[in-house]
Order: structure tokens, then C-alpha cells, then sequence
């Protein structure tokens, strides 16, 4: 693994470190939304964002190991599109809540929730595909190396 990865990996482990006590204190920091309302939002999101990152660095291990092409790195893959899926899910239900609960009328979150709920379900095809990809490379891998 080049100094890229290294570095990618490092930046993950202390993202992940930090956003443990972030998500913790984030609903103790704002003033503007109730405790109910950070309890439905920031913390679904929060800890499935945790699980998302986890993946990834379970990734950069066989980078490591220089073999990428393994059931496991599929199987890692498979698990964060699908925790993108619910990510999306999640977010399309906190603007749900917001426009017809709450009945927030601010621009900029019902945009920024929108986008996000866009950009994880786009997350969530583009590592299914990644997935499949791995998967067909994994068992050409294999088969190449079981007829040598």
C-alpha cells in the first residue's frame, strides 16, 4: 500500500475516533433543536455513519496485505452499500420529519437533507456495483490461481 493509503487509513481511524464523543455531544451543543430531535436524527445517522467508516477501514487491511481481491474485501463492500441504503432511508425520513412534523421551513436544511439522501443512495448503487465487480475479479482470481 503507497503513502496515499497510509494516510487515507490513518485519516479514517481518527475520524473514527473523533466522531465517536462528536455524535455523543453534538445534541448537548446545539441550542436551536430539542434533545427529542437530535436523539431521531443525529444518532441513527450518527452510528451507522460510524459502521460505514468501520468497513472501510476493515478494507485498508488487505490493502495491506497487498490482496485486495478477496470474498472478504466483497463482503465488506456489499455491507457498507447496504448501510449507504439506510443512510438514505434515514435521511429521507429526517426531511419527512422536519417538513410535516416539525413543519421546518428552512431552506438550507431541506436542501441539505435532500442531498444527502441523493448522495448516500448513489453511495448505495455505486458500491453495489463495486461489489459485484469484486466479487467476478475474486473468483477469475481464484480460478487463475487454483490452474497454476
Amino acid at each position: 500500500m503507497g503513502k496515499l493509503g497510509k494516510v487515507l487509513k490513518i485519516f479514517l481511524v481518527i475520524a473514527f475516533i473523533l466522531a465517536i464523543p462528536a455524535i455523543i455531544g453534538l445534541p448537548f451543543i446545539m441550542n436551536h433543536m430539542n434533545r427529542v430531535n437530535a436523539m431521531i436524527i443525529i444518532y441513527p445517522n450518527g452510528i451507522l455513519m460510524l459502521g460505514f467508516v468501520y468497513q472501510f477501514i476493515g478494507m485498508f487491511k488487505s490493502l495491506e496485505e497487498n490482496n485486495p481481491f478477496t470474498f472478504n474485501n466483497v463482503k465488506l463492500l456489499k455491507r457498507s452499500g447496504y448501510i449507504s441504503l439506510v443512510l438514505s432511508i434515514l435521511w429521507l425520513f429526517d426531511l419527512l420529519y422536519l417538513v410535516l412534523i416539525i413543519n421546518n421551513t428552512y431552506f438550507n436544511y431541506i436542501l441539505v437533507l435532500l442531498f444527502l439522501t441523493v448522495l448516500f443512495f448513489g453511495v448505495f448503487i455505486a458500491l453495489y456495483i463495486l461489489s459485484e465487480l469484486f466479487k467476478q475479479a475474486t473468483t477469475y482470481k481464484e480460478e487463475n490461481d487454483l490452474t497454476i
